[in-house]
């Protein structure tokens, strides 16, 4: 018995030393980025961005692992069942987190429960287009023939429950509107449409818009940056034009629930010192992606952050009755 006793409390002091330990020597090894999108996409060039930056700073190497399907559930359930020891993490978008849960009725994972927010990266600015031949000049023009005629103007999107319609749902509740919605295979059909007269208007990546808008094909009306966006500085914020609207969808890193918070916090300064850096700076010019400053910056912050994001997304979803079966 004190056999038994004296073996305890020395398995039980190892495993005091040893927690404590591992997180100092973190990382020893190569760290897999999972990301729950296809390979060349935005969310998987962001990714790939983030981690030549942040393998730099932790001197290991970071393989990003595509695990693309059912709308970045396939890879995020990976994520939550991979081990908590730091070396497997998420890169991944608002998605996954904030709008899938309130969308599939049996999803496979608790976006709150099962993981540990190591740091919000940033957001891809989204604008407000319509078909340049459109009598509409402006947000208000848009609102104003929406209210004329009720359920006539159309918007398009990438796919039920996608980016492009949570955003735009949030946007018909703040004016007090409505819109028949038209899916598309993709942003790219989407817009197309928009610029051939097929559809009215949409929400797209600023990149994109302002592509078809240099062509003369779309007329961009708004912008869900905070202030005013370098790429097309002619275009005015919701705020500018007002109308107090969040439309913002995060980019965010997390690993699985039980990773220690050594290992987390040390994630956490590790890209946010490495995302300070001007090269990588540069580089998220260059994708679109701008930073978002959340309070100091560190783990609970992000959960704060990620927590209201999910309550806010999933209060447009319900208003909307946005499901998908």
């Amino acid at each position: 018995m004190k056999i038994s006793t004296v073996l305890c409390g020395v398995l039980l002091m190892a495993g005091a030393w040893t927690t404590p330990l591992r997180a100092d020597n973190y990382p020893e090894r190569p760290i897999r980025m999972i990301v729950a999108w296809a390979a060349g996409g935005g969310t998987d060039i962001a990714a790939r961005t983030v981690a030549k930056h942040l393998s730099k700073k932790l001197n290991v190497p970071i393989v990003v692992d595509n695990r693309a399907g059912a709308s970045g559930m396939i890879g995020t359930e990976q994520v939550a069942g991979s081990p908590p020891d730091g070396y497997v993490i998420q890169y991944t978008v608002a998605d996954s987190h904030s709008v899938n849960p309130h969308l599939f009725p049996n999803i496979r994972y608790d976006a709150i429960r099962d993981f540990v927010p190591v740091a919000v990266v940033g957001y891809n600015p989204c604008t407000l287009v319509v078909n340049a031949q459109r009598p509409i000049q402006t947000l208000e023009d848009l609102v104003a023939a929406a209210k004329s005629r009720p359920n006539e103007l159309t918007f398009a999107t990438w796919g039920i429950g996608s980016g492009g319609h949570v955003r735009m749902a949030a946007l018909m509740d703040a004016a007090g509107i409505q819109f028949i919605h038209v899916p598309y295979k993709g942003s790219g059909p989407a817009l197309t449409a928009v610029a051939g007269g097929e559809v009215d208007a949409m929400i797209v990546p600023s990149g994109m818009a302002k592509q078809q808008a240099d062509a003369g094909r779309v007329r961009m009306l708004a912008i869900d940056t905070v202030d005013r966006y370098q790429t097309v500085p002619e275009v005015k914020t919701y705020k500018e034009l007002g109308f107090d609207l969040n439309l913002r969808f995060w980019n965010a890193i997390f690993a699985p629930k039980g990773t220690p918070q050594a290992i987390a916090d040390k994630l956490n300064k590790a890209l946010n010192a490495a995302l300070d850096d001007p090269e990588a700076k540069a580089d998220l010019d260059r994708i679109g992606l701008v930073r978002l400053e959340i309070g100091d910056r560190g783990p609970a912050a992000a959960k704060s952050y990620l927590d209201a994001e999910y309550g806010r997304w999933g209060k447009v979803i319900a208003g909307a009755n946005i499901r998908m079966e």
